[in-house]
């Protein structure tokens, strides 16, 4: 599954677990977030939020993919 994470009016700080890294979007900026593959009716990840923060979370073995606005795959 893939999905886009944006910073509208304000910063946004999103998060990714279990490895901790973060990046900060400025107003207008946004990644774009993939969980690995999940068996049919597995749920493959979980996203919490919260004022100006964002926390992106695969669930089993496997780690987010995520993509910053110019394309290039940033580590997660």
């Amino acid at each position: 599954m893939r999905f886009r994470v944006s910073a509208v009016d304000e910063p946004l700080t999103v998060q990714f677990e279990p490895s901790g890294m973060e990046y900060d979007l400025s107003p207008g900026e946004f990644m774009d977030v993939e969980w690995p593959p999940v068996a049919p009716g597995e749920i493959a990840g979980d996203i919490d939020h919260g004022p100006g923060m964002v926390t992106v979370t695969a669930r089993g073995s496997g780690y987010a993919r995520a993509w910053n606005a110019e394309g290039v795959e940033v580590t997660t």
